[in-house]
């Protein structure tokens, strides 16, 4: 999840500051931002499932009286 938020706060930046890659037209600069936001997202939602799966089966660890 932290990976997510960093980069969707260096594509914010980017996008705030009008930060682009030289030489190429807008059009590329504005989809390679959309690209960053759908990457954080998903950066974002995965790390979210991750943990929650990690918390889901510690808890049945503990309540099945295995923990050790």
């Amino acid at each position: 999840m932290g990976l997510g938020l960093a980069v969707g706060m260096i594509d914010a930046g980017a996008i705030f500051f009008h930060v682009g890659l030289a030489g190429v037209p807008w059009l590329v600069n504005v989809a390679l931002a959309k690209l960053g936001v759908v990457a954080s997202l998903g950066l974002l939602g995965g790390g979210a499932v991750a943990g929650r799966l990690a918390r889901r089966k510690e808890v049945a660890r503990i309540e099945s009286g295995d923990a050790g």
